[in-house]
């Protein structure tokens, strides 16, 4: 039985104490690349990168150098969506009559289409859930830089996409240093300036960027950028204004702390989770990182530095250079660990929060749950006697658990075990 728990003390301060991680793998085969189909470790993939998940709980991971767009369901089953597995190509056309050149971004709208980018191509695509196959913007095979209609338009080294609520489609232009927006039919410059790299914050064209990746909106239509060769977190606003919003250009590191003090390595993908965290791979420090909505950045999953492909819970695990990541519905977090050839499913560290109410001064413990996982709230009132626990065994329907004290006591120690 696993058990991990946070512990409040509760007397004339509060004092948090973070629960660990967890993190498994749901499918593929750690270290063999391959190109096969199937459930769980009988699956395989070649440098998996994006992955995003659909309305219905299932994934999709771009396969890179399978050039496929591959779907992993809630139980690990593994398909080909679109694309040939192990064929490079440039065909539109239907499920695995497409072909793609090392896709590495993916974005989900909201009717369901697909959209990737198609890195090796330097184009945009589009898969309806038909799963029918069509270049969206640029011309395969011609990399460069040109705005205008998207048909005629020039990308290069497309990575990170990203579908804003009114549809418009965004793309971190890595090769080009550039944000790219395609809104009806025309592609444009959102913010860098095209084939020039650096660091300046400013507005529209007048920011720069180098090499960005990963592209996550949040619930004010901010757009966020994982800028990787600045090893920085960048923001851009809907008036088109870049300031850096974590760590500090060319100072790579690993660092938690506030937002100015941390330090990135290469972060690839982001997401943000209901809440308004956001959780990134940082991927040249083999880590998955989170920054709250208060500012603070830390380290949920792998150790600085040190790369391998082992599971676990308690900071065991470990992963070589994640790339994609996503929230899924159930509250963890999938990610694509692209050298290790694994799509892994990571339990974050979650918080406890104490609220005091009433005339009889009731204590509500609270705390961040994964959909299906089980928790045992524990009590006691002095530190040399052993846990009790506090009502029965809570198993999570949603995101969020409580579990109500009565009791009174000047002095009150909780923790919460997550015992599955």
């Amino acid at each position: 039985m696993k058990k991990l728990s946070t512990i409040l003390l509760l007397a004339a301060a509060v004092i948090p104490l973070r629960a660990q991680d967890s993190v498994t793998t749901l499918a593929g085969q750690a270290l063999v690349s391959g190109a096969a189909n199937g459930t769980g470790t009988n699956a395989a993939f070649s440098d998996p990168a994006a992955i995003v998940a659909d309305a219905h709980g299932n994934f999709f991971v771009a396969d890179s150098q399978n050039h496929a767009i591959r779907k992993v369901t809630t139980n690990g089953v593994v398909t080909t969506f679109a694309g040939s597995l192990g064929v490079a190509g440039t065909s539109d056309g239907t499920g695995t009559g497409a072909r793609f050149n090392s896709p590495c971004g993916l974005a989900f709208d909201g009717s369901g289409n697909l959209f990737v980018s198609d890195t090796g191509n330097s184009t945009i695509r589009k898969i309806t859930p038909a799963g029918a196959v069509s270049t969206f913007a640029g011309s395969a095979g011609q990399s460069g830089f040109a705005d205008g209609a998207a048909g005629s338009a020039q990308f290069s080294s497309p990575l990170g996409i990203v579908v804003a609520p009114n549809g418009n489609v965004y793309v971190a232009d890595c090769g080009n240093h550039c944000l790219r927006a395609i809104s009806g039919g025309v592609v444009s410059t959102f913010a860098g300036r095209p084939q020039v790299w650096g660091t300046a914050d400013g507005r529209g064209t007048n920011a720069q960027f180098d090499g960005p990746i990963g592209l996550a909106f949040d619930s004010h239509t901010n757009l966020f950028v994982s800028d990787a060769n600045n090893d920085t977190i960048r923001i851009i606003a809907p008036d088109r204004s870049v300031t850096t919003f974590a760590g500090v250009a060319n100072e790579d590191g690993a660092a938690d702390g506030d937002l100015n003090s941390a330090r990135f390595r290469s972060p690839a993908e982001m997401a943000f989770d209901p809440k308004g965290n956001l959780f990134i791979a940082d991927s040249f420090n083999q880590t998955i990182r989170e920054i709250t909505t208060n500012g603070v950045v830390s380290t949920v999953s792998g150790m600085t530095a040190i790369d391998g492909s082992v599971d676990g819970e308690n900071g065991v695990a470990r992963f070589y250079n994640p790339y994609g990541v996503v929230v899924a519905a159930d509250g963890s977090l999938l990610i694509a660990d692209t050298y290790n050839e694994l799509v892994r499913q990571v339990l974050v560290p979650f918080r406890l929060a104490l609220q005091i109410s009433g005339a009889t001064q009731v204590t509500t413990i609270s705390w961040d749950s994964v959909v299906g996982k089980k928790y045992q709230v524990q009590v006691k009132s002095d530190l040399s006697v052993s846990w009790t626990n506090l009502a029965s065994i809570l198993t999570a329907t949603n995101l969020t658990l409580s579990a109500p004290d009565a009791s009174a006591g000047r002095s009150r120690y909780y923790r919460v075990l997550r015992l599955n």
